[in-house]
């Protein structure tokens, strides 16, 4: 106890001590280097992308006391963990060559500068990353038409500058469209004809041209991979109407979806379309169909009915992954059936034989009611005169007895302007809603719990006189609300994109491109 209070008095005491020396401080140079996180390089082309570092010294006045290393890797910025990285320079700036044609081309160049001062023998280290991006994809992609031409227009972020273009692919190909515009469709597939392998987005053009329409390569300049008259299987060649497509659906799952003279025509993965058999009594006419994950909700306007087929070909197999390769017996072997009867279905109405005086508008994805993906509700959407129904399927149902395949019926009265020219748009993450749009207005509709129709539009576009929407769609990811927009009286290029937050209908970001296009009559996302 004595050794520890003495221990603590002899501190006390040093502490008293005054420090009386004489010091002498030198200052020493000190050195910033900045660049960017990202730099963005849309790759069309070859090319070599010049880096210009900024430096910044405390003493110094020139750099001759300075030198660098520039370091590459594809791996990531942990260049001394894994030993997998190269030296591409010794010089200040950085020149680095690209080749897009190049084997094996990453799209990720990670990149550390070491600056060393020889003066103080310090260095100084910072990283930066070259993003490769390839042309129009992550970009939308809008097809319209310019006193009786077809365009393919696009808007397209390049780093953090938005680049739009007319008619994208007039500019990359030095061609026209010759046809009238039909469809668009993003549809993804793990067929290695067509790209780079599992998950490659075929993007299709389709017009009235049956020649012209069918898989483009953007970031390879719109080259053409695919034409639509090989990709319809041989049997289907002679009923399949090429000049009147009205629906080409391809949602990121194992197949798509075509509607071609009142004809469903299904595809499996590497992108063939087959005509199904119709389980159906009379005349069979398909006017309107939505893919719902693996199975298809169907309008039969000949029948006056609903129908589902259930799509069976995964397109697996080395045989079925080759566009090349047909078999009815077995990529096509389900039929187009009636809507089954199931415990637990709503009664009030027959999806089988819907009321006469009941006109369909709109088929759509409806809710995600558990997690998994197959889980999803279907909607429909009718009128007659006075009051509009929604249809609500559960399409589980359709296959397995344990579920109601038709679940809800809802009845309401119509609201202004539901006619045959209004849009429409519905999501997964969304119980029970619908987007509809009239005229500038876009109104957000839970059907399932209101007593009637909202007054009040979740979103007016009136800062564009005279506008109209023409097309809605909800980005892959759910969030986001795609509107196109036309101006009829407006000359020039009257058409115009906006990009909404699903949940407070307000612009996402820089999202109002205005004149971008002509009428837009559809627009897709092309993911990356």
């Amino acid at each position: 106890m004595k050794r520890l209070i003495y221990f603590i008095l002899g501190l006390l005491v040093a502490s008293c001590y005054d420090d009386k020396g004489n010091y002498t401080y030198q200052e020493v140079n000190t050195l910033d280097v900045s660049l960017n996180k990202v730099y963005s390089v849309r790759l069309d082309k070859d090319t070599t992308v010049t880096i210009i570092p900024q430096l910044s010294q405390s003493l110094q006045e020139n750099e001759d006391n300075l030198e660098y290393t520039w370091l590459h890797s594809t791996t990531n910025h942990n260049f001394y963990g894994h030993g997998k990285f190269d030296t591409v320079g010794l010089e200040k700036n950085l020149s680095f060559h690209i080749d897009p044609e190049a084997k094996n081309l990453a799209y990720a160049h990670y990149f550390r500068l070491n600056v060393y001062d020889r003066i103080t023998d310090i260095e100084y280290p910072v990283n930066t990353t070259i993003e490769l991006i390839k042309p129009y994809v992550g970009s939308w992609m809008i097809l319209h038409r310019k006193n009786g031409q077809t365009e393919l227009g696009s808007v397209e972020y390049i780093g953090g500058d938005i680049v739009v273009q007319e008619d994208a692919y007039y500019e990359e190909t030095g061609k026209r469209f010759t046809g009238k515009p039909q469809a668009l469709m993003s549809y993804t597939t793990s067929c290695k004809y067509y790209g780079t392998g599992s998950g490659w987005n075929m993007f299709t053009v389709i017009t009235d041209d049956p020649v012209e329409s069918g898989v483009y390569c953007q970031w390879k300049h719109f080259e053409k991979k695919d034409s639509l008259t090989r990709m319809v299987a041989p049997l289907a060649q002679n009923s399949f109407d090429f000049q009147h497509i009205t629906l080409a659906d391809g949602d990121g799952t194992a197949s798509a979806l075509l509607l071609s003279g009142g004809m469903l025509y299904q595809s499996p993965r590497a992108g063939k379309s087959y005509e199904p058999a119709a389980d159906l009594e009379g005349e069979v006419n398909i006017t309107l169909a939505s893919k719902i994950s693996n199975n298809a909700l169907l309008y039969d306007e000949a029948g006056h009915r609903f129908a589902f087929y259930y799509n069976t070909s995964d397109g697996l197999g080395v045989k079925k992954y080759d566009p090349l390769y047909f078999s009815e017996s077995e990529e096509n072997t389900n039929l187009i059936k009636a809507i089954p009867t199931r415990d637990g279905n709503v009664s009030a109405v027959n999806p089988n034989k819907l009321p006469e005086d009941q006109k369909v508008l709109y088929l759509g994805t409806g809710y995600q009611y558990a997690s998994a993906w197959t889980s999803v509700y279907a909607y429909a959407l009718a009128k007659n005169d006075t009051r509009c129904f929604v249809y609500e399927f559960n399409p589980r149902g359709f296959n397995y007895s344990d579920n109601a395949s038709f679940n809800g019926y809802y009845t309401i009265n119509i609201p202004q302007g539901l006619d045959e020219s209004a849009v429409f748009a519905s999501t997964p993450p969304y119980s029970g809603l619908l987007f509809y749009a009239s005229g500038n207005k876009i109104y957000r509709w839970y059907y399932n719990t209101a007593t009637s129709f909202p007054t009040e539009p979740w979103r007016t576009l009136d800062d564009l006189e005279g506008a109209e929407i023409t097309s809605l769609a909800v980005s892959p990811d759910n969030q986001q609300l795609y509107v196109g927009v036309y101006q009829p009286q407006a000359s020039g290029l009257n058409g115009s994109f906006y990009l909404l937050n699903c949940n407070t209908g307000k612009n996402e970001g820089d999202s109002t491109y205005l004149n971008v296009a002509y009428k837009p009559l559809k627009v897709v996302y092309k993911p990356r």
